[in-house]
């Protein structure tokens, strides 16, 4: 049974695995200001879940798409020509690759899902005082299966036995133990 908060829990296992220039500054859920002793950094987070029912009727099964959101982010400071800004886009393109590495080579991820129908990036960078801050937003699509036991568990006692009287006419009794 694989839930979208359990390959949260994978990718950021594999991110810190991998030794990336992150390090341990791999957070969950990422949604907090950052500060420049911990950059750089990776936060994580589940963005979105998408569930298709694999049949109208019978047992609930699902494919479900898990999309999750990192945000990776490094800063260098000003140097003349814009050399901070090249530095800081460069190291944060760097730890995207070691995170794409990370995640894709990941046998604990890959094994719990289906496949990974899409990796998703996007740059941004801006000046804050004397540092260039560099991001990329990596959304990562992770596809796996989810059936009856993610739904609907159901505590059942063992069956030792049936008794059946039938009051039509004639009358049938029937009497099965089944500990024997």
């Amino acid at each position: 049974m694989t839930t979208s908060s359990d390959l949260l829990d994978m990718v950021k296992t594999a991110i810190l695995d991998a030794d990336t220039a992150a390090g341990s500054r791999v957070y969950c859920p990422g949604d907090w200001p950052s500060q420049a002793s911990t950059v750089p950094q990776v936060k994580l987070r589940i963005l979105t879940e998408i569930r298709a029912a694999l049949a109208r009727s019978g047992a609930p099964q699902f494919t479900t798409v898990a999309t999750i959101r990192a945000f990776l982010e490094v800063h260098s400071p000003a140097l003349e020509d814009d050399g901070g800004a090249s530095a800081a886009e460069a190291d944060v393109w760097a730890l995207k690759r070691q995170i794409d590495v990370a995640i894709v080579n990941s046998y604990p991820l890959t094994s719990a899902i289906q496949y990974i129908p899409s990796m998703r990036a996007g740059f941004s960078i801006q000046a804050d005082g004397a540092m260039h801050v560099a991001t990329i937003t990596m959304d990562i699509d992770l596809e796996f299966f989810e059936g009856t036991e993610n739904f609907a568990p159901v505590d059942a006692n063992d069956l030792d036995g049936i008794d059946l009287t039938a009051v039509e006419y004639p009358p049938v009794t029937l009497a099965v133990n089944l500990t024997e």
